[in-house]
């Protein structure tokens, strides 16, 4: 797996699959693996696939600052120059969604086009509140796990599941790193005011609703935000990767093989 450095980091990301190139950028979680693993077969029968780890995931090694999104924008740059693929069409999941619409902003040569999902452009008070009350729950892992999950599945797909420990299996994926830890105190800073309007790149906004982690409106204003941009709304929780798999691959194929 390659391995590169940017800055105090050092970075690891995989490619797979043939075609246009297609990365893939999680948000606050474990890594790219976490977030999009279970997706990467369905990708890269039309794409070549880039899934990086950036600082806080688990693969990555870094200095244990405090994460920016500049760094994290850095981070992706680093890696498409690196892997020789760019421009390439840009996903990124809910923190993610923020660092790809800011990584188009700062390096727009190396964006063809732009996919943010779930993503924001300024935190409120809501998720200040929320996150406030995650990284609470720090000392007991359960706990953070859990209010992690019941915000960022829908009640339905909750409901959906035979028991409470199977929220807890989930949580359990979700445990308070120090990575962890630091992606949800970017999440609290994160204000990209200054830069969704300079992206160049043809945009298409995925929401999620009901969203209980990232609100909808947080994508609207990032759909309002970015000049070039359309925008869908899924019926489903902040989890849409896991809650509508089919529809969301779909969505973006659709978008980034458009003529």
């Amino acid at each position: 797996m390659p391995t590169i450095t940017v800055g105090s980091s050092r970075i690891q990301y995989r490619v797979t699959g043939s075609g246009p190139a297609l990365m893939l950028v999680h948000g606050v979680g474990k890594g790219g693996e976490a977030a999009f693993g279970h997706l990467v077969d369905q990708f890269a029968q039309r794409n070549t696939v880039i899934l990086p780890d950036l600082s806080g995931s688990e693969a990555a090694e870094d200095d244990g600052g405090d994460l920016t999104m500049e760094q994290l924008a850095d981070e992706v740059a680093a890696v498409i120059e690196h892997a020789g693929l760019g421009p390439v069409d840009l996903v990124g999941f809910s923190l993610g969604g923020a660092v790809v619409a800011a990584t188009a902003a700062l390096h727009p040569d190396n964006v063809r086009r732009l996919v943010p999902v779930g993503g924001l452009v300024q935190t409120d008070r809501y998720m200040e509140n929320l996150i406030g009350l995650t990284l609470s729950q720090k000392h007991d892992p359960k706990a953070f796990g859990r209010v992690l999950t019941t915000t960022a599945f829908s009640p339905r797909f909750i409901n959906s599941l035979d028991s409470l420990d199977e929220v807890d299996k989930m949580g359990a994926e979700l445990s308070p790193s120090s990575g962890r830890i630091r992606q949800l105190e970017l999440l609290v800073r994160t204000d990209i005011r200054d830069l969704v309007g300079k992206v160049q790149a043809e945009t298409l906004v995925l929401a999620c609703n009901p969203d209980a982690a990232v609100p909808t409106q947080h994508s609207r204003d990032l759909h309002a935000g970015i000049p070039n941009s359309s925008y869908i709304e899924f019926d489903s929780g902040h989890m849409v990767l896991v809650e509508k798999p089919d529809e969301f691959v779909r969505a973006v194929n659709e978008f980034i093989h458009k003529p």
